[in-house]
């Protein structure tokens, strides 16, 4: 009966209250005979309500104005979506649905529209089982800066991080150095792209080609130099999302500095897939 329109409805319950048999009616509109009785049961006891479809699914829950504003404040504050969101407020004891929590991002316009989704995929995950074992490279332009930064594979911490007027070998090379010197490590392997930061592909007249400064240091250093296929950046991912988070952070808390976005990053963020758990923390387990 809820798949009737209105105008059907009002058709039906007009007809049978002409006199027009219930067999015939059922046969027009496809639908079975009890329908129509229970249709014009309906109409003697609410009248013209009855030409009103229901709306599909259950009535609203009255939402806690306390819950609503603590869902609103984690989100502004790091940029969760809901399934996180919903992990935190498990975690301090909330027992609130994880579609409660998107309904009120979606309510109070928190939500980042996406016209291109594509519905649910099955992921990959392709990460080395230690930290350290592989690291990411890459730059990025936001507004007038460069930002270059180094990330371990396993943990998706950001071992360095810089800010530079220009995205250059030297300003590479210099990170690199930081990121051992902090942490008191070099990994066996680094992937970047072929950008030429990184890489030189030049050859000369017979063909060969001369190693970058940047290959030559890492050749020094006992690491292996990986580079990702040309315009395959699936390769390098976690560096993409990475940027990606950092100018969504940036967009939204304009004006923070980028260690301390590094810190928060590698400290308090927890991912999705580090099973909610902060890069620093599996950075830790997977020594």
């Amino acid at each position: 009966m809820e798949k009737l329109t209105e105008k059907k409805r009002k058709w039906i319950i007009s007809q049978f209250r002409t006199g027009r048999s219930a067999t015939s009616i059922a046969r027009i509109q496809k639908i079975s005979r009890r329908m129509i009785y229970k249709l014009s049961a309906k109409y003697k006891k609410e009248g013209k309500e009855a030409y009103k479809a229901k709306k599909a699914g259950r009535p609203k829950i009255k939402l806690n104005p306390a819950f609503v504003k603590k869902v609103v404040q984690i989100r502004k504050e790091t940029d969760y979506g809901s399934e996180k969101i919903h992990f935190v407020l498990s975690q301090k004891g909330f027992s609130v649905s994880q579609h409660i929590t998107q309904r009120i991002l979606n309510e109070k316009d928190l939500t980042n529209p996406c016209p291109k989704r594509r519905g649910q995929r099955k992921y990959i995950r392709y990460q080395w089982p230690l930290s350290n074992y592989m690291w990411h490279t890459d730059w990025s332009q936001h507004k007038a800066e460069w930002y270059c930064v180094f990330i371990d594979d396993r943990s998706r911490k950001i071992m360095s991080a810089g800010k530079f007027g220009n995205a250059t070998e030297q300003n590479t090379i210099f990170l690199l150095y930081q990121a051992i010197l902090v942490n008191k490590v070099t990994p066996l392997i680094i992937l970047s792209d072929k950008g030429t930061q990184f890489y030189n592909s030049k050859k000369n007249k017979k063909g060969e080609r001369t190693p970058s400064l940047f290959e030559q240091e890492l050749d020094e250093l006992g690491i292996d130099f990986w580079t990702s296929r040309r315009n395959h950046p699936q390769t390098n991912g976690k560096m993409e999302k990475w940027f990606d988070t950092m100018k969504k952070r940036f967009k939204k808390h304009p004006g923070e500095d980028l260690q301390d976005f590094v810190k928060w990053y590698n400290e308090e963020r927890i991912h999705h897939a580090l099973s909610y758990k902060t890069p620093e923390e599996v950075y830790l387990e997977n020594l």
